[in-house]
């Protein structure tokens, strides 16, 4: 039986078909997303739906209590915890601790959230970093801004310091600009739907990293690397950093790919024990191969990314990580059309309006050579 932890929407209903080709699941939500998650229970068995009143991080006792007394309630043994939610690896970590399962340290994982950490993290262990500054309130905003010495350098990038993707981040170019931009993704993050521990972290303030960005998707067995694969992104959409898409796999010189492998494996080496899949960022500038790391995130990459690396490779990383939470071996697809290379196109639409259609129905597969085309809301 493998517990996932937080289904999510709709659209990760593939994940679960697959998963359940070679595994029972049951899921774990909180009540607050009853409503999102209620397609994941069509597709369990009645009692393998695990309900929460808080299903935060900051309520990690109270969720494994819960989920410890299913257990004896209905008789059934959870063999592996997986999480593909940013919001829930903690918890998923906790539990893994708690029923002795294959899993990443919750203190490993709880170092990497925190975008603060992380970087601390990184100079501890000679990994190149940036200057950064926590700012979680007003009044450490204030004592910021009052310095009569700046202790960073501008531009800046203001994020939450334990968000996810690009939400609440923006790029900050001077001091002068920093209260009215802080208050502002402050009063949003405020009033979001994100969990209480993460609107509670506050944000940090970090120096601006140039070059190329680029991910590397891959997994680690008891802190062993097993696998990586490093994409390039196309430049985001700036100050927002709105992602477009990205290249699997990377079209960097050959050095500068070297150079990101090694920074990878250095990277997950100051994070002790990673057992699962991991979505690593950085930049990098390719007329000197210097990189340097964004974040490291200790569950699959969102969005396009699993598409991509199967398209590429025949590891789809849910399932990757899916086996790995059960103590199994990684399996190539080998039904999936392999390619050398595949590009990718996130469309944002910035104008008003009502969406009537959306489907790739008419579009010719074969001359535009589409791979796969997904959306991402339910019209």
């Amino acid at each position: 039986m493998l517990l996932v932890v937080f289904p999510g929407g709709s659209g990760r209903k593939p994940v679960l078909t697959r998963i359940q080709k070679f595994s029972q699941i049951c899921v774990l939500v909180s009540e607050s997303d009853r409503e999102t998650c209620a397609w994941a229970k069509e597709m369990v068995e009645p009692d393998c739906w695990i309900e929460v009143a808080a299903a935060t991080d900051g309520q990690q006792v109270e969720v494994g209590d819960r989920v410890t007394e299913w257990m004896a309630r209905t008789g059934m043994r959870i063999d592996g915890v997986l999480c593909y939610d940013e919001f829930g690896v903690e918890i998923a970590a906790m539990l893994c601790e708690r029923l002795s399962l294959p899993g990443t340290p919750l203190s490993t994982v709880l170092a990497a959230r925190s975008k603060y950490s992380f970087r601390k993290r990184c100079e501890q262990h000679g990994i190149m970093s940036v200057g950064q500054e926590l700012i979680s309130n007003q009044s450490e905003l204030e004592a910021f801004v009052e310095q009569k010495e700046c202790p960073l350098r501008f531009p800046c990038v203001l994020k939450p310091t334990k968000g996810a993707g690009s939400w609440h981040v923006r790029r900050v170019d001077r001091r002068s600009e920093l209260t009215q931009i802080w208050q502002q993704l402050h009063t949003d993050l405020a009033q979001s739907r994100f969990p209480a521990d993460v609107r509670e972290a506050g944000f940090v303030l970090e120096e601006y990293i140039g070059g190329c960005e680029i991910d590397v998707d891959g997994w680690a067995v008891d802190g062993k690397l097993q696998f990586m694969l490093v994409s390039d992104n196309r430049p985001a959409i700036e100050p927002g950093f709105i992602e477009i898409g990205g290249i699997y796999p990377s079209q960097l010189p050959q050095a500068c790919i070297a150079e990101l492998q090694r920074l990878t494996l250095q990277t997950l080496q100051a994070f002790p024990r990673i057992h699962g899949c991991f979505h690593f960022e950085a930049k990098i500038d390719p007329e000197t191969s210097v990189a340097v790391p964004i974040e490291l995130n200790i569950r699959v990459g969102g969005a396009e990314c699993p598409a991509s690396v199967a398209a590429v490779t025949g590891f789809y990383l849910p399932e990757v990580a899916a086996r790995l939470a059960l103590g199994q071996s990684p399996m190539q697809d080998d039904a999936v059309c392999r390619h050398t290379c595949v590009a990718t196109t996130n469309i944002h639409l910035d104008t008003s309006g009502t969406v009537a259609e959306c489907s790739d129905a008419k579009v010719d597969h074969v001359a535009t050579k589409l791979v796969t085309s997904v959306v991402f809301s339910d019209l």
